[in-house]
């Protein structure tokens, strides 16, 4: 607390200041409801606030600190480790396709074992969408009869997954996409020249974490430009260079550690460079995703008819659709190419 007479939290967190401030005012004023939904994009912050959330939860119990969460405290430095007998954290099994019942049931009985010491526990449920039924099922028998004092919290980034009637008790929290401008700026204020802030800002989308990760790995995000400049420029080429790039394509994601996630990453790429060639056809000067690839854009954006890259955006989205239906990812990719 400060000489105010207020408490001083410190999440440095970009963006989502409203459901910051929200969060705050429940852990000052320990209004909590036993369970909580937190949804919205990969790298948008979730994780992050979630972590803060409940850090200054258990550091604010001591409130022996000028600031929440201290870093300091047992309780602060336990949870960073994942030692603390309040905090229990549930994540996908290596190798495993769903979150088990099994952990779900582990999950009860260590929320109900440590009821006994008066203090909150907090569980964290990462990619809840992929609960199964079973776990989901057994989840929500929890949610509607929570332990005394138990905090139940559902990350998740296919909140459409979720089973309706977790949803329907839980608290939702949606996390939207942060301003441009707001993360231009703060990664101006971190020293990035204007240049490269701009670039990951805009390419970003609003994702603070995928243009924090890139600022972090500047050689990552050279190798990112060239790799979309090479799948753009493939649009100019002879039909056989494009199919001897989907082969290569092949051959790079049996290397990869999930190739069902290099082939959408590769159509969730594609997607964002044909919009920006849309965009070029309609208006020159809107902002483009991909400034950096201007140049390329406009030739490409010459080369085709307007209908040509509507159809093939449309293409993409149907090869989306495919590849989760365990399509051949080649095929896919070469009846794209056809364009």
């Amino acid at each position: 607390m400060n000489e105010n007479g207020e408490f001083k939290f410190n999440w440095p967190v970009l963006g989502h200041q409203n459901i910051i401030k929200y969060l705050q005012r429940l852990i000052i004023s320990k209004q909590f409801v036993s369970s909580y939904l937190f949804f919205g994009p990969e790298d948008i912050g979730k994780k992050t606030v979630v972590n803060f959330f409940v850090r200054s939860i258990f550091c604010f119990e001591n409130q022996g600190s000028d600031e929440f969460p201290c870093g300091k405290c047992k309780d602060c430095k336990d949870i960073e480790k994942r030692i603390h007998p309040g905090y229990i954290e549930i994540n996908l099994e290596e190798e495993k396709k769903n979150i088990s019942i099994d952990q779900v049931r582990e999950l009860k009985e260590r929320l109900y074992l440590t009821s006994a010491t008066g203090s909150y526990k907090v569980a964290i449920i990462n990619q809840a969408d992929l609960l199964s039924i079973e776990a989901s099922n057994a989840l929500l028998k929890l949610i509607e009869e929570p332990p005394k004092n138990s905090i139940i919290i559902l990350i998740t980034k296919k909140v459409e997954n979720i089973l309706p009637t977790i949803r329907s008790r839980t608290q939702n929290i949606i996390f939207h996409n942060v301003s441009l401008k707001e993360i231009r700026e703060h990664l101006v204020k971190n020293g990035v020249s204007e240049k490269l802030a701009r670039e990951l800002a805009e390419f970003s989308g609003g994702i603070p974490g995928l243009a924090m990760s890139y600022y972090k790995d500047l050689d990552s995000w050279n190798k990112k430009k060239n790799n979309l400049n090479e799948m753009l420029d493939i649009l100019d080429q002879p039909i056989n260079t494009r199919l001897a790039w989907v082969d290569e394509q092949i051959k790079l994601a049996k290397k990869s550690s999930n190739q069902y996630i290099y082939f959408e990453t590769i159509l969730n790429s594609y997607l964002r460079l044909i919009r920006d060639t849309i965009v070029f056809q309609i208006n020159n000067d809107l902002e483009l995703i991909h400034p950096f690839l201007k140049e390329l854009i406009n030739k490409i954006s010459g080369k085709y008819q307007s209908g040509d890259l509507i159809d093939f955006y449309q293409n993409i989205l149907e090869g989306k659709r495919s590849l989760g239906q365990n399509v051949s990812p080649k095929i896919i990719l070469e009846n794209l190419l056809l364009i």
